[in-house]
């Protein structure tokens, strides 16, 4: 009888012991991801940074592509991290990728601060201060010294790393630039991000198309103007074939790059690339009167 009765009962003891740890698992589960937007308490490395700040507040401000300017300004802790850049010593961080991955960092969130700082609801290249424009403003503290967006991007980046990826990964606050990355760059995963971004750029119709009708390439301007820096990878069109994913426009790249398809430049959309709407959209300077950012037009 006691046996009979240990077989009858078993599998509801292991039915209820499955129904007690399920919603454990689970629980555990939207824990993680709770985690991934709770507001981090500051840890910096050895440059005195702590990119765990500026990963929470892109991943929780930054959808598609667009910034909620308006709640990242309220956030305290996107001061925090602009301190911790205005105090950053990034010669004791032991690599180049974290010392590049600290500056993309930077960059990006001065471009962010600007566009906070003067109120910018249309365009960043509406705005003007002193005869200067807003990529030439020196106004950005990093490591103590005060530097504009182009002293940054042309004089520390540009120069010393020669990698022309950092090209999707720096963000001018325009529509028409590379989409932000919802997630802070790292040393220890640079590589692989700056890959993701460059697959995500060359496979997005925002910057490669190809018109069969008219047998021309359509690309973005950002090409065109840093075309230098494609060089050492070839040129910009057979770095585009090999990361495009559709046979035929991987095609057309390769026939343009031995001239039998014609290249163009789509016009830049110099709107904000903010997720409220903006009074002035519509504004969209030519490319020909940009003053750098990446963005910035190094030949004119």
């Amino acid at each position: 009888m006691t046996a009979a009765k240990s077989s009858y009962y078993g599998p509801f003891f292991w039915l209820a012991l499955l129904s007690f740890f399920v919603p454990i698992v689970v629980a555990a589960k939207a824990f993680q991801q709770i985690q991934l937007t709770t507001k981090p308490t500051p840890h910096p490395d050895a440059s005195g940074v702590d990119h765990a700040l500026w990963d929470y507040l892109l991943k929780t401000y930054v959808e598609n592509g667009l910034i909620d300017y308006d709640g990242l300004s309220r956030d305290h802790l996107f001061r925090t991290y602009l301190r911790q850049l205005s105090e950053a010593d990034p010669g004791k961080l032991t690599t180049s990728a974290d010392q590049l991955a600290l500056l993309c960092n930077a960059y990006n969130a001065f471009v962010v601060n600007g566009v906070l700082t003067h109120r910018i609801h249309g365009s960043v290249m509406d705005y003007q201060v002193d005869g200067k424009a807003f990529f030439d403003i020196e106004e950005h503290i990093l490591h103590g010294q005060t530097l504009s967006l182009n002293q940054l991007e042309h004089d520390l980046i540009r120069k010393r790393f020669r990698e022309p990826r950092i090209h999707v990964a720096l963000v001018c606050a325009a529509k028409s630039c590379p989409a932000i990355r919802p997630e802070a760059y790292y040393g220890t995963r640079l590589v692989t991000q700056l890959q993701d971004q460059s697959i995500r750029f060359a496979n997005s119709t925002n910057y490669v198309r190809f018109d069969t009708s008219t047998n021309t390439l359509q690309l973005s301007p950002i090409l065109d103007w840093y075309g230098e820096d494609w060089q050492a990878a070839g040129g910009y069109l057979p770095w585009l074939a090999a990361r495009v994913q559709d046979d035929s426009l991987r095609q057309a790249l390769k026939d343009a790059a031995n001239g039998e398809v014609a290249v163009t430049f789509l016009d830049y959309d110099w709107s904000l690339n903010s997720q409220q709407a903006s009074g002035s959209a519509a504004a969209k300077p030519p490319a020909k009167q940009a003053e750098f950012g990446s963005g910035s037009i190094p030949n004119q």
